[in-house]
């Protein structure tokens, strides 16, 4: 398109021209768009590309093609080196005239590639040579605890691999093992030819990765038993335990196995678990295995007949002498059923008296019944309470005055040698003297 206005046919008349808005807008547009390409070229694209193309680098024993893109009537491939790099040249590319090669890395260093022939001048490549990378990993695996080693063999070899004149002179001595549940690493050696030592050094980097061996928790079920029974005095116990049903990978491992300590008791009314410790056999790691415990239930109930106990409040027969008697308590609180000792308390009994004469024993209280560790089983008792007394008989009337025994005012008269009820000269008192009947 013609940047002139139409009625114009020369530029040098554009001078007394105008220019349409529109094409002045375009012909702006243009310009800034070319000027904005040409900043953005990358230098790169003005240099001069190298004759001979292919990878600047190639691994110890490694192979890459090298390409000429210069014509010439004939192609001669060399190379030379000044710090004992090596390569081998062998043509791929016989058509036309060997412009294609293959070079293969047999030494570490550096290296100059030729390629010379014809009327052209000769054209150089610099390439390096480097160590080859090999990786070398272990295998990983698990199981469930059986009380053998777990091992696995197999080394991988990755990365740029061994040359092919040494894949057959390496071997390795696996030294991984794992028994106990827990985990390892799967380690193993790496046992070069004799007196090769320096040459895999110098060759290869060879980095090492240890798989991993996994021993997993071998599962048991235990289960206690449970048990009922009347409240009798005595603790529940069952002493009984059932391993769940052996299945793959389940159960004790055959030749081991445990003992079974029991903390499970009942002595009174209710329940609780059947509780217990696992103490292993000789030869037998708890810490192999995974122990699903399982409690029975140990269940005390009511008695339907209730134990009977009798309670025999302490009895006293004393002379009157004329002083107050007492008698209190009882024969025991203690009492032994079914071999087993209990305890009453919450009562009282006591009887006071001064005249001869017969004192019922006077019973108090609500009695409570515990066992020998303190607890209250009450419940499970009919205490009952015999009746008892406390008996002055009367005095021996044969006893002279003197020996009778007297208090108050009766002691006074007596004191004065009068018995009686007499009459003070002037004084008009009345004395009393003890019951007649207090004295046979």
């Amino acid at each position: 398109m013609s940047f002139m206005d139409s009625k114009f046919s020369k530029w040098g008349e554009v001078a007394t021209a105008v220019l349409s808005q529109s094409l002045a807008k375009r012909f702006a547009r243009v310009m800034l768009a070319a000027v904005l390409a040409a900043s953005f070229l990358p230098v790169a694209a003005f240099a001069d590309a190298p004759a001979i193309s292919g990878p600047n680098q190639i691994k110890y024993y490694m192979t890459a093609q090298y390409t000429n893109g210069t014509s010439r009537s004939e192609y001669n491939w060399t190379w030379s080196s000044e710090d004992g790099g090596a390569i081998e040249i062998s043509s791929i590319d016989k058509s036309p005239n060997g412009q294609t090669v293959s070079v293969t890395g047999t030494e570490l260093g550096h290296v100059t590639l030729m390629v010379s022939g014809g009327d052209a001048d000769e054209e150089r490549f610099e390439i390096e040579i480097t160590k080859r990378d090999v990786r070398l990993s272990s295998s990983s695996d698990y199981k469930i605890y059986d009380g053998t080693p777990l091992t696995i063999g197999g080394i991988s070899v990755d990365g740029d691999g061994w040359a092919p004149l040494d894949e057959d002179g390496v071997r390795f001595n696996i030294t991984g093992s794992q028994t106990n549940a827990g985990e390892s690493e799967n380690t193993f050696d790496v046992v070069l030819p004799l007196g090769s030592e320096e040459y895999f050094e110098k060759h290869y980097n060879i980095s090492i990765r240890y798989g991993v061996l996994r021993v997993e928790k071998r599962p048991v079920t235990l289960t206690s038993a449970s048990g009922s029974k009347e409240y009798d005095g005595k603790p529940l116990t069952n002493h009984k335990v059932t391993v769940g049903e052996a299945a793959r990978d389940t159960g004790w491992v055959d030749g081991q196995g445990a003992t079974y300590s029991f903390t499970g008791s009942q002595k009174i009314v209710g329940s609780s678990e059947n509780a217990f410790e696992c103490i292993p056999n000789e030869g037998t790691n708890l810490d192999n295995y995974q122990i699903n415990k399982t409690y029975g239930t140990l269940t005390v109930t009511d008695r339907s007949e209730k134990y009977q106990i009798t309670l025999t409040p302490n009895s006293k027969s004393v002379t009157y002498d004329g002083t107050e008697k007492s008698v209190s308590g009882f024969e025991t609180l203690e009492f032994q059923i079914n071999g087993q000792t209990f305890y009453v308390s919450g009562v009282e009994a006591s009887a006071t008296g001064t005249d001869a004469g017969e004192y019922p024993v006077t019973k108090s209280g609500q009695a409570v019944v515990t066992d020998a560790e303190g607890n209250d089983v009450t419940d499970q008792f009919i205490v009952n309470i015999d009746d008892a007394k406390l008996t002055i008989v009367e005095g021996d009337s044969d006893k002279s005055a003197s020996n009778l025994p007297h208090t108050g005012d009766s002691a006074a008269l007596y004191a004065m040698g009068i018995c009686g009820v007499a009459i003070a000269a002037g004084a008009g008192a009345l004395f009393t003297f003890r019951k007649r009947n207090n004295y046979k």
